[in-house]
């Protein structure tokens, strides 16, 4: 089940002791960068302000605080070659102008990669329209990683998932399969080389007419205690209740420990309902030694 040693536990121990004392003013997301070029340098305080309401807004249901985009502010048109050159993962550019022309709208996407938009003196359009761009540059790059994550994927084990619960999974070569029954899927990545260990399961449960999403918890944390079992006896996952449960619409986030041990980590999992059927499609992951931002949003893009 899962590899567990004393110095992995100690390891854990130390990076979850630090995790729980990182300032949120420190941390910053190195796989998924915005750059916002804005050409009136007054208006940045202005900006970093909105940005911590929508881009860099910390992902809900994790240990620790992981902003959803690492937002780099430049004032000059060069600067923007010099951020591009310099990070790997820049995923947008968003110029930010202080007025707008007569026929052009708050928001304008001359290419997919640069967008402009314009500041107005209104500060609640200014938010609303950064919140609105943020959530087609989050689209995107869900769509991206989904897209790439499927170019090298079990076709066949993703067909008898359909065929067994009618979702649209995506299960990269990487993963090990543990089960591939009618009424439970487990695969499984657990590399030698590094400290970082993968689970997807899908199952389903019949939906009672009572709240579906607490009912969702409790079968999810039931796979956890009979499947995830530790080394030691006794000791098994669960959803760890000191971290409060991230739920928009049919996805949750959350915190899972080892019961009885130092483990512990980041599940994410999806509910499909179809009549009186509902199927979870769940992940979780162990890795301590790097922040979850690039595992919740592989997990967000293929399940």
């Amino acid at each position: 089940m899962f590899r567990i040693s004393l110095i992995l536990a100690v390891l854990l121990f130390y990076s979850c002791t630090e995790n729980t004392i990182e300032k949120k003013n420190n941390f910053k997301v190195e796989d998924a960068q915005i750059i916002f070029y804005i050409e009136d340098s007054l208006l940045n305080d202005l900006i970093d302000s909105l940005l911590e309401t929508t881009f860099t807004l910390p992902i809900e249901g994790l240990l620790q605080n992981e902003p959803l985009f690492s937002a780099i502010i430049v004032n000059n048109s060069r600067d923007v070659t010099v951020e591009l050159n310099k990070h790997k993962n820049v995923l947008q550019v968003i110029n930010i102008k202080s007025a707008e022309p007569k026929d052009k709208g708050p928001i304008k996407n001359e290419k997919k990669f640069i967008s402009s938009v314009y500041w107005q003196n209104n500060i609640i359009r200014l938010q609303e329209d950064l919140k609105g761009l943020m959530l087609i540059i989050e689209a995107r790059e869900i769509e991206a990683i989904r897209k790439s994550m499927a170019r090298n994927s079990q076709k066949n084990i993703q067909k008898n998932l359909f065929i067994n619960f009618d979702v649209e999974l995506i299960i990269p070569n990487k993963y090990n399969i543990v089960f591939d029954r009618k009424d439970f899927f487990w695969a499984n990545y657990d590399p030698l080389d590094k400290e970082e260990i993968k689970n997807i399961c899908v199952f389903s449960f019949d939906s009672e007419n009572t709240d579906l999403h607490n009912q969702a918890l409790l079968k999810v944390d039931s796979v956890f205690k009979k499947y995830f079992l530790g080394e030691e006896a006794g000791t098994y996952a669960t959803i760890d209740k000191e971290f409060p449960v991230s739920i928009s619409e049919n996805l949750y986030r959350g915190v899972w420990k080892l019961e009885g041990g130092f483990m512990g980590g980041v599940f994410i999992f999806k509910t499909y309902t179809i009549a009186s059927k509902t199927t979870v499609c769940l992940g979780l992951v162990f890795d301590p030694a790097n922040t979850k931002r690039s595992h919740v949003k592989e997990f967000e893009a293929i399940l």
